[in-house]
C-alpha cells in the first residue's frame, strides 16, 4: 500500500487534542505520576530520548554563565549524539511547596539578571518523566503547556492562559511549584525565544502585559472576554472565520477596553503567540486599526501544520523527526519506531493522559509510517501526496501548539522564528552536585 494510503487510512476520527497542552483535566498533568528523577549514567543529568531533545546545531544563543550561580550542562540524548538538551540546574531544598516556589523564585530573579530569561521569551512545560510512556506525548516532546515571560523591577515573572492564580505568578504557582498536595508541580522548562523580539518590542510586551493585569478583574471577572478554551484543533482565527491579523487586533482592543463585549477565548499557546504578535504594536496602533486588523500585527511564526509538505516548513508534529535526522541514517529506522511505541512507563500517564493517547492512536500509526518513510530517506517531494492528506484529514488549518514553539527553534538556523535557549531544571541536592560535576564539560 503506498504511504499516501496508509496515512490516509488512520483518519477515522476527530483529533482535537494533538495541539493540547495548557490547562485541562484531559492534558495538563498534574496527576502525571510525579518529577523526574536524576539518570543514573553518570555522563547525564537527564534522561532524555531523542525524541524530547533538540539538535546540538539548534543550540546558538549564547549564555552569560558568569552572571548567574547555577551549573550549566549539555545533556546529551540517551541514543543520539548530535541531539541533547543544554541545562541550567537549580538547587531546591526539599519537594515541600515551599521550598520549591523559593527555588522558582530565586532562578526567575537570576537568570532575568543574567539575560537568560527576557521579556517575550517562552517557558514551555517539559515533563521528562513522559518518555517511554506512548505515542501521544512522544509527539509532544513531552511538553504540556506554554507560558509568556515578562519582566518586572529586574525580576522574570509568567503570564499565562487560562489567567489564573493557578498559572500566573513568578513561576511558584501550583502548575509550576505544586499545590502542596497531590499536583507536585513540575521541575523543567523549555525556554525559548521568539527571533522578532527586540528592546522596542519588548518594552511595549510590558506595557500589554501591565494594562492587562489592571484590567483583568474586568476583562475575566464581569465581562469574561478573555477565558480559557480547549478546543485544541480550531485556533481562534478560524472559529471566527477572521485573519490573525484581525484576531491579534481584538486581543489589543479587549485589554486596552476599547471593545467591552467580544469573547476571544484561547489556550495557553494561543494567548502567547497573540502576545508576541501585538508587542509590534503600540495603542494607538490597535485602536486605530481599520476591520481587517492593525498592519503593525507581527507573527513569531506562522501557524503551522500538523506536518510539512514543503521545504522551509515544519509541522508542529516533527519535532522528533528533525532530532531523528540528527543520528547516523543506518539507526534512523530503529529509532523512528521507537516514538510510536508504547514503552514500560505508561503507567506514569494519568487517565487523563491516557484517554487522549488512545484516541489519537489512529493518527500516531499515520505518522509513524510517515516517520518511517523520512527516517529511509524519503523525500518532502516524496511524501508530498501523503503530508498533504493527512493535514487536511485533520484541519487545513496551521496551528500553535505549545511543542509548535520548541519544534520552530529546531530548524536550520535560516529557517526557524524562534530560537531555543536552555532547559532550566530543578533538582535535589545530588542532583545538583553531579550537575556541577558535568558542567566542566564543554557545553554549547
Amino acid at each position: 500500500m503506498k504511504l499516501s494510503s496508509l496515512l490516509v487510512a488512520c483518519l477515522g476520527l476527530s483529533v482535537c487534542a494533538l495541539g493540547s497542552g495548557c490547562s485541562s483535566d484531559a492534558t495538563d498533568d498534574s496527576d502525571s505520576g510525579g518529577a523526574f528523577t536524576t539518570s543514573r549514567d553518570p555522563s547525564r543529568l537527564v534522561d532524555a530520548p531523542f525524541y524530547f531533545s533538540v539538535p546540538k546545531s539548534a543550540v546558538t544563543v549564547p549564555l552569560a554563565r558568569d552572571k548567574y550561580p547555577y551549573p550549566t550542562v549539555w545533556n546529551q540524548s540517551i541514543e543520539v549524539k548530535e541531539a541533547g538538551l543544554r541545562l541550567i540546574a537549580v538547587q531546591q531544598t526539599s519537594t515541600r511547596q515551599g521550598a520549591k516556589q523559593a527555588a522558582r523564585r530565586d532562578m526567575a530573579v537570576k537568570l532575568a539578571s543574567a539575560g537568560v530569561l527576557q521579556d517575550g521569551d517562552i517557558a514551555l512545560t517539559f515533563r521528562p518523566e513522559l518518555a517511554g510512556t506512548m505515542a501521544y506525548p512522544h509527539i509532544q516532546m513531552g511538553s504540556t503547556h506554554a507560558g509568556l515571560v515578562y519582566t518586572q523591577n529586574g525580576a522574570a515573572f509568567n503570564i499565562d492562559s487560562p489567567l489564573d492564580g493557578e498559572y500566573v505568578g513568578q513561576f511558584d504557582t501550583a502548575h509550576y511549584a505544586g499545590n502542596g498536595a497531590a499536583d507536585p508541580g513540575t521541575d523543567a522548562l523549555h525556554i525559548v525565544r521568539p527571533r522578532a523580539m527586540n528592546d522596542a518590542r519588548r518594552e511595549r510586551l510590558r506595557g500589554w502585559i501591565g494594562t492587562l493585569k489592571t484590567n483583568l478583574p474586568r476583562l475575566r471577572g464581569e465581562r469574561q472576554q478573555i477565558m480559557f478554551q480547549s478546543d485544541y484543533l480550531t485556533p481562534i482565527y478560524a472559529a471566527t472565520r477572521q485573519t490573525t491579523r484581525q484576531t491579534v487586533t481584538k486581543l489589543g482592543q479587549i485589554i486596552a477596553e476599547q471593545d467591552k463585549t467580544t469573547k476571544l477565548p484561547m489556550y495557553c499557546s494561543e494567548f502567547a503567540w497573540h502576545m508576541i504578535a501585538l508587542s509590534n504594536c503600540t495603542t494607538d496602533d490597535i485602536k486605530t486599526a481599520p476591520a481587517g486588523g492593525a498592519a503593525c500585527v507581527d507573527e513569531a511564526f506562522a501557524p503551522m501544520p500538523l506536518v510539512s509538505s514543503d521545504a522551509g516548513v515544519v509541522g508542529l508534529a516533527e519535532g522528533p523527526l528533525l532530532a531523528l535526522l540528527a543520528a547516523p541514517a543506518a539507526e534512523r529506522a530503529g529509532l523512528a519506531a521507537s516514538v510510536f511505541q508504547t514503552g514500560n512507563n505508561a503507567g506514569r500517564l494519568s487517565s487523563g493522559h491516557r484517554a487522549v493517547a488512545d484516541q489519537v492512536a489512529p493518527l500516531m500509526a499515520g505518522l509513524g509510517q510517515y516517520y518511517g518513510a523520512r527516517a529511509q530517506g524519503a523525500t518532502l517531494e516524496q511524501t508530498r501526496a501523503a503530508t498533504t492528506e493527512l493535514n487536511n484529514g485533520v484541519s487545513n488549518v496551521g496551528n500553535y501548539s505549545p511543542t509548535a514553539f520548541l519544534v520552530n527553534a529546531m530548524q536550520d538556523t535560516g529557517a526557524r522564528k524562534l530560537d531555543y535557549v536552555v532547559t532550566v531544571v530543578f533538582t535535589d541536592a545530588a542532583g545538583y552536585t553531579k550537575a556541577k560535576g558535568l558542567a566542566r564539560n564543554p557545553v554549547p
